[in-house]
């Protein structure tokens, strides 16, 4: 037998998870959890591309993306008892469904490389308070998060949402919005992002905001333009016709006359000498001034 495995992420302008269960289910579908939203078995009279070109249309206008894999009955029974383990939910209360889902985010949390230990207790001893307490909690530890492989290419993802920041700050509302991610997929972007230097989090009053942090412009240095004086008596004119009334900086001086810098020197010293240019010192940084 051969098992299809739908991930189905979800819009916010999109139908609801009820509404695309329904969709699912009348292609056969069955709910589950885990790495999977949805497992579809075929039977051996049945053709694969028949029934992908049934769950397509199944979705079609519900505003969701979704991808597929196709496993042989020998992989799938090996995929179930790994630690990706799937657990249908079809039959199961609505209590017992939480905590399975809410066990789910945990283990790819560990995935991440954090440490969900305080969080535990709380499925059993205040599961209400545990989505609150994991959405502050995964925030909190974005700094630390570590490679993640996540439904989309992570580059494609962190792409996606660093397109969305500004130097002015977005609202995690307003980067969900404008990408159609989910807002794990959006957090843990974020995380990656600010690891790398590429954005920052903010407080904005009561809102948290995430800033882009502008890329550092490129170093360009141009090159000195040099020309050699014909004599001295050329070098001194065009030291002393570069010095200004106000002064100039030794570094500006040298660009101005365009001197080769043992011209140059030679310049200066002699004017210096003649009392014509005076020398003067503002911290490190050494200026010109006319006599």
């Amino acid at each position: 037998m051969i098992r299809t495995y739908i991930r189905v992420e979800l819009a916010g302008e999109g139908e609801s998870p009820k509404q695309v269960i329904e969709r699912m289910r009348k292609v056969g579908a069955v709910p589950i959890i885990g790495d999977y939203d949805f497992e579809l078995s075929l039977d051996d009279d049945e053709r694969l591309f028949d029934k992908l070109e049934e769950i397509h249309h199944a979705l079609r206008g519900a505003n969701v993306r979704y991808t597929l894999t196709t496993l042989t009955g020998a992989e799938a029974a090996t995929l179930a008892k790994s630690r990706h383990e799937i657990t249908h939910y079809v039959d199961q209360k609505p209590l017992e469904l939480r905590k399975s889902l809410y066990k789910a985010k945990l283990e790819r949390w560990r995935e991440m490389g954090l440490d969900v230990a305080e969080l535990e207790p709380l499925l059993d001893d205040d599961m209400d308070h545990f989505k609150t307490a994991s959405k502050e909690f995964l925030r909190t530890h974005l700094d630390r998060i570590s490679l993640v492989t996540d439904r989309k290419p992570e580059s494609q993802v962190d792409g996606e949402v660093l397109a969305e920041l500004d130097e002015e700050g977005k609202m995690m509302a307003e980067i969900k919005g404008a990408t159609g991610l989910s807002e794990d997929q959006v957090t843990v972007a974020l995380g990656r992002l600010i690891s790398a230097g590429c954005a920052v989090r903010t407080q904005r009053g009561s809102k948290e905001i995430f800033v882009l942090v502008p890329p550092p412009a490129p170093n360009i240095r141009k090159t000195l333009k040099v020309v050699p004086a014909s004599d001295e008596q050329d070098a001194e004119s065009r030291v002393y016709y570069a010095v200004s009334v106000d002064g100039i900086s030794a570094r500006d001086l040298l660009r101005t006359a365009q001197l080769p810098r043992a011209q140059f020197k030679v310049a200066v010293a002699k004017l210096t000498e003649n009392n014509r240019i005076r020398r003067d010192h503002k911290g490190k940084k050494e200026f010109y001034y006319r006599v």
